[in-house]
């Protein structure tokens, strides 16, 4: 074993380099490094770790070993820390990064869309069809109304901005619980998917039955396609996470959900805005008695073709760098 003078004697050549280099990278990171640089950065921090194992080993009790482990942990962080955020970055992640997660998670998207719109068609056909159903389904105070020949949508103007900020923060707290019940493997995600869908389907097979549908569709049609479609990215993020719990493969369940959880986080916080776009489209044009009910349900498919149009086609030339 050799002694601690002559470990240091050794070796100090190394150190010093690498302090060089981490000096040189204080502030800029590594932007200004030339190829060369950043080679010479691992080599002196492959160095450094294995003088940091020698040195634990046979000088566990001295001050080098703790000056060694903080030189190795600021070269580590260096190295393999996330670029420093930047709003050109946060535009690229909204514009393309986003669409193309979403196209990588079609199968959860699928799933989730089945367990959103199967529910919503079967309640949608119970409500119309048969009365002890749309009992059970459709709340008494909503019946009541649409008995009416109206519905309960009616918002008034000097309300809409506040109501505004309301449904878009209750839409992003429902695409929140659908992505986060995916921690239960998948159950909560489930759950928050069926019961909407079953609400959305029984309201509107009670409002065909009561002859008040153009007024409901006309209501929810502005909003919706990017709501809908908002709640299905949502559950597919927490699909997403469920499966890695349920089916980890030859990894800890720990391990494959923290792998599952990056993708499905990009997923949720992607959806984010386009629902605050949609809540607010649901505050100021949806209950809008001055907009004519045919342009209401139009906007709908017309916003909602805008947004597929985007997750379809855009980023696709970068799409081999995600798969990797």
């Amino acid at each position: 074993m050799p002694s601690l003078s002559q470990f240091i004697a050794t070796r100090q050549a190394h150190w010093n380099l690498l302090e060089q280099l981490l000096a040189r990278g204080e502030g800029n990171g590594l932007r200004r490094f030339e190829a060369s640089d950043i080679e010479a950065l691992g080599r002196e921090y492959r160095q450094v770790i294995s003088d940091l194992a020698i040195a634990r080993r046979d000088f566990p009790d001295d001050q080098l070993t703790v000056w060694l482990n903080g030189l190795a942990s600021r070269a580590h962080l260096r190295l393999y820390r996330a670029p420093a955020g930047s709003w050109k970055r946060l535009g690229r992640f909204f514009w393309s990064d986003f669409a193309r997660r979403v196209r990588a998670a079609r199968r959860y998207l699928a799933v989730s869309a089945l367990l959103l719109f199967g529910p919503a068609l079967v309640a949608y056909l119970a409500a119309l069809l048969d009365p002890t159903l749309r009992d059970a389904l459709v709340p008494e105070q909503y019946r009541s109304i649409m008995e009416g020949g109206r519905t309960w949508t009616d918002i008034e103007p000097e309300l809409r901005g506040g109501m505004a900020t309301v449904i878009f923060t209750n839409n992003i707290q429902v695409a929140f619980v659908g992505f986060a019940g995916g921690v239960l493997f998948g159950l909560g995600t489930v759950y928050v998917l069926v019961s909407n869908g079953l609400m959305l389907g029984s309201l509107l097979g009670a409002a065909q039955f009561y002859g008040v549908a153009p007024l409901l569709w006309a209501f929810i049609s502005p909003h919706g396609y990017l709501e809908l479609t908002c709640i299905v990215i949502a559950g597919a993020a927490g699909l997403m996470l469920g499966d890695a719990l349920l089916r980890p493969g030859l990894l800890l369940r720990r391990e494959a959900l923290a792998r599952a959880a990056r993708r499905a986080v990009e997923l949720a916080l992607g959806a984010a805005p386009v629902l605050v776009v949609a809540g607010l489209i649901e505050g100021f044009i949806s209950p809008n008695a001055d907009v004519p009910i045919a342009v209401k349900i139009a906007i709908g498919p017309l916003t909602g073709a805008a947004l597929y149009a985007l997750l379809l086609t855009v980023g696709r030339d970068r799409r081999r760098q995600l798969r990797g």
